[in-house]
């Protein structure tokens, strides 16, 4: 089926009608366009610059960007490789972790741009397929049903207007507070971790090597995070909860602790972080929807599982998803569509891995105290 608007109403027809495009929704649009499927692409923001701090592959997603020729492109654009995960206490590195080169392992992560990966995704999209659309400031309002009550669809609102978009599967790739979800009843269990976080970004220091750095802090974890256009991120766990009450106590003292184990950093943190308002505060949970698939509507990234910023599951789990409900959504055009049966399928393949995931976040957060007192 080709996309095309019907000439009566306000209603656009598709195959596909993929919500959100983030990194997953990027990719299963490539993908399908790659099939000819027609394929459109909403995004509620109006460009593709949007804010996003989960910017780290790992190995299985740098695999599935590989596997379909887009890697190089998004290197291209530019990323960067870490090369340790380093633990410090008081300005030393007091342990080490390289990559192990006899498993395939040339660094410990990498750092892409949000921009840089989905900009090299979308430009590869309309690179091989006129089918290809994407429409910015766009709103998902609800589900469109037939008086059978099947969806047929979505309703949004383009730059305030209201539209309709007919669609034979509708996919909901728009994150931890998902539309899509909402609409379809796919309500998700939600677990607190205990803890909050507390994100800042800074200039690096001359001679910055590019690697993930621990430190502790009141036993709560610090990490510091190379990026790509020579900045550092800062992931500071907090107790649940206790922001307001750590706003009440002296800013200077605070912020002391983190040149205190980072002494080389001094002087950029005097010059950006000045006060709580440099620090944004992400309320940290994550979630797993008992049921990805609902009707002709299924989920994936961080509308289906929400994970934590421990261990950069997120946005890998996102391609992970995307790959997968490709190959689905071709054996559904290859029957025209006729069945949604096998969007069921995304997970019983994808669950457990996911599910694996989120347990070893849970562990990972629980026993990273004692990890880092086994170092010192």
């Amino acid at each position: 089926m080709k996309l095309m608007k019907s000439q009566t109403n306000d209603t656009l027809y598709t195959d596909v009608c993929i919500v959100g495009a983030g990194p997953g929704g990027a990719l299963l649009s490539y993908l399908l366009n790659q099939k000819g499927i027609s394929t459109l692409l909403i995004e509620r923001q109006p460009h593709l610059h949007k804010s996003f701090r989960g910017e780290l592959l790992n190995a299985d997603g740098e695999a599935i960007l590989n596997k379909h020729g887009l890697y190089s492109h998004i290197q291209e654009q530019g990323l960067l490789h870490l090369e340790q995960i380093q633990y410090w206490e008081e300005g030393n590195i007091i342990h080490t972790i390289n990559p192990d080169p006899s498993k395939g392992e040339h660094h410990v992560g990498v750092h892409v741009p949000q921009d840089h990966l989905l900009e090299a995704i979308t430009a590869q999209t309309e690179a091989l397929s006129p089918l290809y659309q994407v429409r910015f400031n766009t709103v998902m309002t609800g589900l469109l049903r037939d008086k059978d009550g099947h969806v047929v669809g979505i309703n949004v609102r383009q730059n305030g207007v209201p539209a309709s978009i007919r669609a034979s599967v509708v996919i909901g790739a728009d994150g931890r507070y998902s539309a899509v979800r909402k609409h379809a009843g796919l309500a998700p269990e939600i677990r607190k971790h205990g803890y909050d976080l507390l994100w800042a970004r800074i200039p690096a220091p001359p001679g910055w090597e590019p690697a993930v750095r621990m430190a502790s802090m009141d036993g709560q974890q610090l990490a510091l995070f190379s990026q790509y256009d020579g900045y550092v991120q800062i992931g500071w766990n907090i107790p649940e909860g206790g922001y307001a009450k750590l706003r009440e106590q002296p800013f200077a003292p605070f912020v002391g602790k983190l040149v205190a184990a980072f002494p080389c950093l001094a002087d950029s943190v005097a010059a950006h972080i000045k006060d709580w308002s440099d620090f944004v505060l992400l309320s940290v949970e994550s979630s797993y929807s008992s049921k990805w698939a609902e009707d002709n509507v299924v989920l994936i990234g961080d509308a289906a599982h929400t994970m934590t910023p421990t261990g950069a599951f997120g946005l890998n789990a996102a391609l992970e998803d995307a790959d997968v409900l490709a190959e689905l959504l071709m054996q559904m055009a290859q029957n025209k569509f006729t069945s949604s049966d096998v969007l069921q399928q995304l997970q019983v393949i994808r669950g457990s891995k996911v599910q694996q995931q989120l347990a070893r976040q849970v562990h990972m957060e629980s026993s990273f105290q004692q990890r880092y007192e086994s170092f010192r």
